[in-house]
């Protein structure tokens, strides 16, 4: 397949199918909690602990109204198929919630007990079944729109209003009166990603996205009229979480960041990471207290992204591509993530972007790595 990939770069990312399953088999992605405290006010980010031990695909993690464990989406073998478990922070004990036909994304648990879930089917992805609710023991109970939607992500904002993301052909922040039946797309484009709730008020948050990585958090005040800037974003990155203080974490690299919504104009680090597994961190989600912090990290860190972002810290693909070189003339390839797709589809965004130099280096990178593997 080497010799097809200048053309992948020109045409465009091709979905190969099971190529997406085999590799994810062969890089888990986990979840770490970190414990929260602040000193002095100065915030302090513990040691992560993985929780689920390169346990297959573990994702959109959120915790129990308690605090005391979270659920996910995970896809624990080479069918794809997700479903929903939930692992006790303080024994680690796992527990699988869901044993569905179908796929479950989104987890959460809400004050009664119910699981929430957006179910859906390979063929017809959310077109005919959207978000649900379950018993607690993860029996599906009853759709929550009154009919077939596209729904990737949501967030319940009291008993008649939900915030959704839907990921149309231009992926919107909207939303849903329960009472009327009705949605309301309230800005896009977004990222495909849950809009969050802004601690002490009655607004959202969530990322607008830009082609470039120029992201933008914005927030909605659910009485109001039109979103509202929350200043940028961690170049190239998409995930945000809140503390109840009002600053807002992001995470790239080895590297958690933060800074309040109001008053700071740049990013400030707060952790860094040395462990192989906490190279391509995402900060997802914080209990209510503030007191834990769960990040996402891949065990192998994915070598297309360390080359985006070293284009997005203003270095040349030339620059990216020698140290991709470097560190596979070091003996140290495997410890990353290498997948020919990952980078046909990087060479393809950067060609779209009006850089085909860059599709050219990504291609011979490529044809590189394979012929000599």
């Amino acid at each position: 397949m080497i010799h097809h990939l200048r053309g992948l770069a020109l045409l465009g990312p091709v979905l190969l199918p099971g190529l997406a399953q085999a590799q994810s088999a062969q890089n888990p992605l986990n979840l770490f909690v970190s414990e929260l405290r602040r000193e002095g006010g100065v915030l302090h980010i513990g040691a992560p602990r993985n929780l689920t031990g390169d346990r297959g695909r573990n994702s959109q993690p959120s915790f129990t109204p308690d605090g005391r464990a979270i659920v996910f989406s995970a896809v624990r073998d080479s069918t794809g198929q997700g479903d929903v478990y939930r692992i006790d922070l303080e024994s680690g004990a796992e527990t699988r919630v869901t044993r569905t036909a179908e796929n479950e994304n989104s987890p959460t648990i809400t004050e009664a007990g119910e699981l929430v879930a957006v179910r859906w089917v390979p063929a017809t992805l959310f077109r005919e079944w959207g978000l649900w609710i379950y018993s607690a023991d993860g029996v599906p109970q009853k759709g929550v729109l009154p009919g077939p939607d596209t729904v990737g992500y949501y967030t319940r904002i009291d008993a008649r209003t939900w915030a959704l993301m839907r990921p149309k052909s231009r992926p919107a922040v909207a939303l849903f009166d329960a009472v009327s039946g009705t949605t309301r797309d309230i800005d896009w484009p977004v990222a495909n990603l849950p809009p969050q709730r802004i601690p002490g008020a009655d607004a959202i948050s969530y990322t607008r996205t830009d082609s470039t990585g120029k992201n933008e958090l914005r927030r909605f005040d659910l009485k109001g009229s039109a979103p509202q800037s929350l200043g940028p974003a961690v170049r190239g990155r998409r995930v945000h979480a809140w503390l109840p203080d009002g600053t807002i974490l992001m995470a790239k690299g080895n590297t958690i960041y933060g800074r309040r919504a109001t008053g700071d104009t740049a990013w400030k680090q707060l952790a860094a990471f040395s462990a192989l597994e906490l190279q391509d961190v995402t900060a997802y989600v914080v209990n209510r207290e503030g007191t834990r912090l769960i990040l996402t990290s891949p065990r192998r860190p994915p070598l297309v992204t360390m080359l985006r972002d070293q284009v997005e810290l203003g270095r040349t693909m030339a620059d990216a591509v020698t140290r991709a070189r470097g560190i596979r003339d070091s003996g140290k390839l495997d410890d990353w993530w290498v997948s020919e797709q990952d980078l046909a589809a990087l060479a393809s965004a950067r060609s779209r972007a009006g850089f085909p130099a860059d599709s050219v280096l990504l291609a011979d990178l490529s044809a590189e790595i394979y012929r000599k593997r």
